[in-house]
């Protein structure tokens, strides 16, 4: 038995959370599709910016290139011979002719042959690779490697509940712990700032996704590694608070049971904010009212 006392309520969301990378970029042909000749990385590799990742078959297209630029110097030196000996008029533009030509069709191939493969657009870490085969078919927009930048690096919180973040806003500090040592950080992102997106699955990741910064990140930290992190959300002071345990349900009744004139009666309460050991009490209860606690 206890009795019903004033005092003051917090609740937090605590939990692990990961470091990931907020620089991403998943890797895909933008114009069309193909069939795959190689993936030139494996998950994990440490990549460089403009770093070959991925290409599709072209057939002899590389080799139709290294002699269009044969024929592009050719007609250069042609051209400037032709300059050069004082051709005027038609016979000289029929030489610019050529040049100009064989150089459209020169930087035709060549954007042919640049669609046909992807590059790694910054420095980074694979973190996706998709199990594709020599000659597999590939679409266009198909998602082939993912590359993140470990340099940018932020955390997210993935609640087991979206109901566990309705009470985070941004901007909220917060407290985080990695390898012992303590941090403070900052909630960037939450369900009810995230991008909207057509996307159900990222629709879904967003409703449970808390993302947030850490100052001062230590060097070594890498994608995945996994620190502590405890957030304040909602605090209550001077209020009636009684333990957890003592507050009951019954067919859409709360109550708790007290002792008065030495007989146990029940009294409906309204339930404020409740931690895992401690509950307020908004209505119902009187400071000094002893409280029966469940069996």
């Amino acid at each position: 038995m206890v009795e019903a006392a004033r005092g003051n309520i917090q609740t937090y969301l605590q939990g692990n959370v990961s470091f990931v990378s907020s620089a991403v970029e998943s890797i895909s042909f933008k114009e069309s599709g193909g069939r795959l000749k190689a993936i030139h990385v494996a998950l994990g590799d440490q990549v460089k910016a403009g770093d070959l990742l991925v290409e599709l078959e072209t057939g002899d297209l590389e080799l139709q290139v290294k002699l269009q630029r044969l024929s592009v110097e050719r007609a250069q030196l042609s051209y400037k011979s032709a300059k050069a000996s004082g051709l005027e008029g038609d016979d000289l533009r029929y030489k610019e002719i050529d040049l100009e030509r064989e150089t459209l069709t020169l930087a035709a191939l060549e954007q042919r042959l640049s669609q046909s493969r992807l590059y790694s657009p910054f420095s980074g870490t694979v973190t996706y690779v998709d199990q594709l085969k020599e000659g597999d078919g590939v679409s266009a927009y198909q998602s082939i490697v993912t590359v993140a930048d470990p340099a940018s690096m932020q955390l997210t919180y993935i609640a087991g509940n979206a109901q566990d973040l309705l009470p985070v806003e941004p901007g909220m500090p917060v407290s985080l712990k990695y390898k012992g040592k303590d941090y403070m950080g900052k909630v960037l992102q939450t369900p009810s700032n995230a991008p909207v997106t057509t996307d159900q699955a990222k629709a879904d990741r967003n409703a449970v996704t808390m993302i947030m910064s850490m100052d001062g990140i230590p060097e070594g930290v890498n994608v995945g590694d996994v620190a502590e992190m405890r957030l304040e959300l909602q605090k209550r002071e001077n209020v009636i608070i009684i333990p957890r345990s003592a507050v009951r349900s019954y067919m859409g009744r709360t109550y708790v049971q007290i002792a008065e004139d030495d007989r146990r009666k029940e009294v409906d309460v309204e339930v404020g904010l409740t931690t895992s050991t401690a509950a307020e009490i908004v209505q119902g209860l009187e400071v000094g009212q002893k409280i029966i606690l469940n069996n």
